[in-house]
C-alpha cells in the first residue's frame, strides 16, 4: 500500500531541526575552548535531498572543527547558513591565531571545495590579516 505523501513543510521543519541540533552539537566543542560566536540557520525554502543535506552537514561539522584548530578564542566568529530557491549560502569568518602556522586551505575544506564546485557551486575564501572569510554556495538540487 502507498504511503500518504508527507508535505514539504513538514520535511524542511525537519531536516532544519536536524541542522539545528547538528549546529548546537557542533558549537560546544568550540564554547568549551573559550570561543563565542554567532551561529545563524535560516528556514530552508524546500526540503534538501539526502545527498544535499549529507554534503551541508559535513561542511559544517569541518568548519566548526577549523574554528577550534586555526581560530583565535579570544575574537568572535560566525557561521551563517541561508537558503533561496536555487542555492544554500555558507558564510563563515573568524579570525586566526597568531601561533597557526598552517596557511592556506586543510585538506578538509579542499574536498569540499571540489565537491561544490564539481556540483556547480562556488567556494571562495579570503584572508586579509588575521581575518578569515569564507563564502559558499551550493546548488540546490531535488
Amino acid at each position: 500500500m502507498r504511503q500518504p505523501a508527507v508535505p514539504a513543510e513538514v520535511g524542511i521543519a525537519a531536516q532544519r531541526a536536524g541542522l539545528q541540533s547538528l549546529i548546537d552539537e557542533e558549537e560546544s566543542r568550540p564554547e568549551a575552548l573559550g570561543f563565542t560566536g554567532d551561529n545563524l540557520l535560516a528556514e530552508p525554502c524546500r526540503p534538501l535531498t539526502p545527498e544535499t543535506m549529507r554534503l551541508l552537514a559535513g561542511l559544517l561539522e569541518e568548519l566548526y572543527a577549523n574554528i577550534a584548530r586555526h581560530a583565535d578564542p579570544g575574537e568572535w566568529y560566525a557561521i551563517c547558513v541561508t537558503f533561496d530557491t536555487d542555492a544554500i549560502h555558507v558564510s563563515a569568518s573568524d579570525t586566526i591565531t597568531s601561533d597557526d602556522t598552517r596557511l592556506g586551505l586543510g585538506s578538509g575544506l579542499d574536498r569540499y571545495r571540489t565537491i561544490i564546485e564539481t556540483r556547480g557551486g562556488t567556494f571562495q575564501t579570503h584572508t586579509e590579516q588575521a581575518h578569515w572569510q569564507l563564502d559558499v554556495s551550493i546548488p540546490a538540487k531535488n
